[in-house]
């Protein structure tokens, strides 16, 4: 049980991010640069019968980050485990439900939970956000989303990142 709260925990940090619409002088010179695309990873076991896969896909240009999408699957054949994975999941969305361009599901079979996330930072209120989630230890600073603090919490879990040529 610790560890589907630390799991939980993890999953917050991950899912809990921030954006931001800045109109400034910096913001016009960050549009001119390319759209970089990366795509990060992780995979492992889990307590009892599971594995996980993780994946995520940011699209940022400079460090302000504009588009994230997540996946996260946990296959096991115990089914009380995916209870509690389908539980964590849905409390992590709950706060979000209502938030425009903020768009999560869960989708649960017989062996395998999913959630999925995508969130449109160039068009997601960004006070809204902040009021769910807070200021302190997240991915943006002064309202502007960052990839970099992004990719910094996806470290610290042990996923990898490369960037998709396209």
């Amino acid at each position: 049980m610790k560890k589907i709260l630390f799991f939980t925990i993890i999953l917050l940090f991950l899912f809990v991010l921030v954006g931001c619409e800045d109109k400034s002088n910096k913001q016009e010179s960050v549009d001119n640069q390319k759209l970089i695309h990366e795509h990060c990873t992780r995979e492992g076991a889990i307590s009892g019968d599971g594995t996980v896969t993780l994946y995520y896909d940011l699209y940022y240009q400079g460090d302000i980050l504009k588009q994230l999408d997540s996946y996260e699957g946990i296959d096991s054949t115990d089914s009380l485990l995916l209870d509690q994975y389908e539980q964590a999941y849905r409390n992590v969305h709950e706060p979000y439900k209502d938030l425009e361009y903020y768009q999560a599901s869960v989708i649960r079979d017989d062996t395998h939970v999913t959630s999925k996330i995508s969130i449109d930072y160039e068009h997601i209120n960004i006070d809204e956000l902040i009021k769910i989630e807070g200021e302190d230890d997240n991915i943006f600073e002064k309202k502007i989303p960052k990839a970099s603090k992004w990719k910094e919490l996806a470290k610290k879990v042990g996923a990898k990142c490369s960037v998709v040529e396209e």
